[in-house]
């Protein structure tokens, strides 16, 4: 999956965050399916709020977590679909991604949630014909992210991106999903991405940006 613009039915990846919006900027028109998703692992920075204890197969699953839940959200639930944005803060069971085509203005947590940070990630699918096999749509998902990580931070502090990979999943569609396909239909799918997981932040506000225009506000409820 990826881009912004176009039927999601005609086209073949699914891709968020800087690759998006710079189809957008120079016209390009591209699935709402490809979606290039950046979080970024923080460890390494002294007082940087990342899970330091996250290993590179955690962070694997969680981006198969997301785009798992992605593809079998209904479209009208659902940030890539006729939901939009109301939708775009996605809840993972403790852990919240902001998560959509287009930069995800804001997004209100609880006190004691992670972060998922969404930057660059591509998702290839059967249901978009971008292979049919997981060979295929490895290398498919591989060669349509972007090839290095770009900038991450939070409140001002620039923090270090971890590469992932999911493994091959295997997705149910829900009835009004995202492919305009039968409910019930069943499809492969493979995403790679740049990801790191946040510890939870105090509460407040906070500022998550993407390179240079992608800024996220992240609002942290006090209490549970």
């Amino acid at each position: 999956m990826a881009g912004v613009e176009g039927s999601i039915k005609s086209k073949s990846r699914l891709r968020v965050g800087l690759a998006a919006v710079r189809d957008v900027n120079e016209g390009v028109v591209v699935s709402r399916i490809t979606r290039i998703v950046v979080l970024t692992a923080i460890a390494l920075l002294v007082g940087a709020p990342v899970a330091s204890a996250s290993s590179a197969t955690k962070l694997d699953n969680n981006l198969a977590a997301l785009w798992t839940t992605v593809l079998e959200t209904p479209s009208a639930r659902n940030s890539f679909g006729s939901g939009g944005s109301a939708f775009a803060c996605w809840n993972l069971g403790g852990t919240v991604a902001p998560f959509d085509d287009r930069p995800v203005e804001s997004c209100t947590v609880n006190t004691g949630t992670k972060l998922l940070v969404i930057g660059n990630s591509v998702e290839c699918s059967t249901f978009e014909l971008s292979g049919t096999s997981e060979a295929e749509l490895r290398t498919c998902a591989r060669d349509a992210d972007a090839p290095t990580a770009p900038p991450i931070s939070v409140d001002g502090r620039a923090v270090p991106v971890t590469e992932v990979e999911t493994a091959l999943l295997e997705i149910v569609l829900p009835a009004d999903n995202l492919f305009g396909q039968s409910a019930g239909t069943e499809g492969l799918s493979v995403a790679h991405g740049w990801v790191a997981l946040l510890h939870p932040l105090t509460p407040g506000t906070h500022t998550i940006v993407i390179g240079d225009n992608i800024t996220t506000t992240i609002v942290v409820n006090p209490g549970r």
